[in-house]
């Protein structure tokens, strides 16, 4: 890893076609068996085109080397609305600056810590995959992904066995 733990970083995402999507201000919180992981601070602000997000809790998010998708572990508090969020992606890698990625519209989606996780914007994805126009390959891999992680998910199986406590616990110091 080039990415110095401690240091600032940010997560950007594109569309299939290029265009640019949110960015993610993120600090680089070190990196152990299961990948890279970064961290966001509460009231942390994400840029989109068009769009503003505010973190309403810390959070942490993890890199893995083989994988297209990357979690967002949010704090089991009593109010959170949402325990996890996976973006499903392609091309994603580590870059100098943190992070890049192609967002593919599914993810994956624990809206409260307890809840039973689901695979959301299926209809975005259909429409993207007709309008942007993606491989028959990339869209097959995309939706087995989104599948597998939301299984993996409802399992808490793999780097939903609860490993992100120990990082988010990083962010609530």
């Amino acid at each position: 890893m080039t990415l110095e733990p401690g240091s600032d970083a940010e997560l950007r995402w594109r569309k299939w076609d290029g265009s640019p999507h949110w960015v993610h201000p993120v600090i680089v919180l070190g990196e152990d068996e299961t990948g890279v992981w970064f961290g966001q601070q509460q009231g942390t602000v994400s840029r989109r085109p068009g769009a503003d997000f505010h973190a309403y809790r810390p959070n942490v998010k993890v890199l893995m080397p083989g994988e297209q998708w990357m979690p967002a572990f949010f704090p089991d508090r009593e109010g959170s609305r949402i325990g996890l969020y996976v973006d499903i992606a392609a091309e994603l890698r580590l870059e100098e600056f943190g992070a890049s990625a192609i967002d593919m519209d599914l993810d994956v989606i624990v809206r409260a810590p307890r809840a039973s996780p689901y695979i959301d914007d299926v209809d975005e994805f259909s429409e993207h995959r007709r309008t942007l126009g993606y491989p028959d390959a990339v869209a097959a891999r995309v939706l087995a992904d989104a599948r597998r992680v939301r299984d993996l998910a409802a399992r808490r199986e793999g780097v939903f066995d609860g490993r992100a406590a120990a990082w988010l616990a990083l962010m609530e110091r």
